[in-house]
């Protein structure tokens, strides 16, 4: 572990082949594990099956009454995720003022009452607990949940968003407050202000820009996690892409893919200029998007006070059973081998892909004065380039639920259906956080290299490679932890893991299930949370870029 936290020692470059051998080996036991049958992919019923799929998308249903609809429902995502975002934000901001520690002076005048400072403490505690329990229940339980207390529409998926997004805003909030410089905060302290002074005076000026940042990148997944919650019932395009799929509609699928497709590059481009015109225009989108939302979406808050949503949980009969908690565990096991077998494949594959979007390695070079391309040569570095960027994009673009849908009809129920779906969907993702990293190098070992004649390829494995090691491993294990709430959240439409099992249990109102179920699955999350904190944050101490960043801001906060 020493090695791999100091960017891996070069005198023994067995040490790194090992390591990614074991990495490697592993994955191909998980897969064995989960009694995954890659055959599937290749024998007639699945072949005709995906070439079903394949006609329906490639002949897309433009017909003005579906466009028509198709566009409506665009929109009412849009709203569900802007009115999931500012609750969101109302509720990670609340418990994050609660949870954050205010460093005291290193000798104060005079100290809290023992009854107060246990209080305190006890209150910080208990807002951690309530993040990391929100944090940990992913958005399709939720909606799932809230689709059974107040009916089909996007009440439910505002809720779940709000709540899920809450806790990791809400995390993410209090470790960055807790990493400003303790200086000016001990400043106020010495002149007697109050915990809330200090927070609003010292460390609110010095995160604003932080927050509002990682509040407009949540927008982006909440706005992508509202088209899809349709799917359980909640609204949205994800209702078209359900019933696309139930009813064997393809060219239906194939154009409400496209608005998913369309409908997040728009809003990557929106975020992108939210960002660089400041907090106003920021909060001035937010209030206006969500005054819309609570305007034109029909939300039956009052229901959330009615009796039947007691019924979904219970603690009583809890009696050992022996049965149900081995296949609890078994489920358990089958949800975390499948998130890590969809994590080595995309990191494999968006390793391989990130580096040919990196302009100074494919299309330009490290060096002031390079040495110029044939017309031919430049133009094949361009389309790689590009080429490599759109795939990328677009896996990036459609969620993980979506995709497993496609391969639940491709390749039937099962595990193979969740790898795949969560695989693809994490490869756009991990190559473009692999492709931020990469352009981020120092420029230095690589041009001296590309100045010895290197070519790419020499040029990517020791110029670039040593200086990003950490933080890609670090990048990886972060993907681990999302993809371990991701397989949750496929096992709803049955492409395995722990999720199926969840949907059972809220279908049949089998309480005693569910709340074991729950109960297991935050705990789980929850621990494979707090060791990737722990590993990361000893990676990233090898990364200068990082230093005394928190892991998770390290990750997210990457320079432009």
């Amino acid at each position: 572990m020493q090695a791999a936290a100091s960017g891996f020692d070069r005198s023994q470059p067995w040490r790194r082949w090992g390591l990614w051998l074991l990495v490697l080996l592993s994955a191909e036991l998980c897969l064995a594990l989960t009694g995954t049958q890659v055959s599937k992919l290749f024998d007639r019923d699945g072949l005709g099956n995906a070439g079903a799929i394949l006609g329906g998308l490639l002949h897309p249903d433009l017909s003005p009454e579906f466009v028509g609809r198709v566009l409506v429902l665009s929109v009412e995502s849009l709203l569900i995720g802007l009115l999931g975002t500012v609750m969101a934000v109302l509720i990670g901001v609340s418990l994050a003022y609660v949870a954050i520690r205010v460093p005291d002076l290193p000798d104060p005048p005079r100290r809290a009452p023992t009854l107060v400072r246990l209080t305190a403490a006890a209150l910080r505690w208990l807002a951690r607990f309530t993040l990391g329990f929100l944090r940990a229940m992913p958005e399709i339980v939720w909606a799932y949940i809230f689709v059974r207390l107040l009916g089909l529409g996007p009440g439910a998926a505002v809720l779940a968003i709000a709540l899920t997004s809450g806790g990791g805003i809400g995390k993410l909030y209090a470790e960055l407050a807790e990493a400003v410089d303790p200086r000016a905060v001990q400043a106020l302290r010495a002149t007697g202000a109050s915990r809330w002074g200090i927070l609003a005076f010292a460390v609110l000026p010095a995160v604003r820009r932080q927050w509002i940042a990682y509040a407009l990148f949540r927008l982006e997944c909440n706005i992508r996690n509202g088209t899809i919650l349709g799917v359980v019932g909640a609204g949205g395009l994800g209702s078209e892409i359900a019933l696309s799929i139930r009813y064997f509609e393809y060219d239906k699928l194939a154009t409400t893919l496209l608005a998913v497709l369309a409908f997040v590059l728009i809003l990557e481009a929106v975020s992108q200029q939210l960002r660089q015109r400041g907090a106003r225009w920021a909060l001035a989108f937010a209030g206006i998007g969500a005054t819309l939302a609570l305007w034109r979406l029909d939300i039956p808050w009052t229901d959330l006070w009615s009796a039947p949503g007691l019924a979904l949980f219970s603690f009583e009969d809890m009696r050992p059973d022996l049965p149900l908690i081995t296949s609890v565990v078994a489920l358990t096991g089958d949800t975390l081998m499948m998130a890590w077998v969809a994590t080595v494949l995309s990191a494999l594959v968006a390793f391989v892909l990130a580096p040919l979007t990196v302009a100074p390695l494919m299309t330009g070079s490290y060096l002031p004065d390079p040495v110029r391309r044939s017309p031919l040569a430049q133009a094949l570095a361009q389309g790689i380039k590009w080429g490599s960027r759109g795939l990328l994009q677009v896996t990036r673009a459609m969620p993980e639920l979506t995709l497993a849908l496609v391969f639940v009809v491709w390749v039937g129920g099962g595990p193979l259906a969740g790898i795949l779906a969560i695989a693809v969907h994490n490869m756009g993702v991990m190559g473009r956080l692999y492709c931020d990293v990469m352009e981020e190098v120092e420029p230095g070992p690589a041009a001296v290299l590309q100045a010895q004649g290197a070519g790419p390829l020499g040029t990517f494995l020791f110029g670039v490679l040593p200086q990003i090691r950490a933080r890609l491993a670090a990048f990886t294990l972060y993907r681990f932890e999302c993809n371990v709430r991701a397989t949750v959240m496929v096992g709803f439409v049955g492409a395995g893991g722990i999720g199926d099992a969840l949907n059972t249990a809220i279908s049949l109102f089998h309480t005693r299930d569910l709340t074991l179920l729950l109960i297991t699955m935050v705990t789980v999350v929850s621990l494979v949370d707090a060791i990737g904190d722990h590993l990361r944050a000893r990676l990233l101490r090898s990364s200068p870029q990082n230093a005394g960043q928190p892991a998770s801001s390290a990750l997210f906060f990457q320079p432009a």
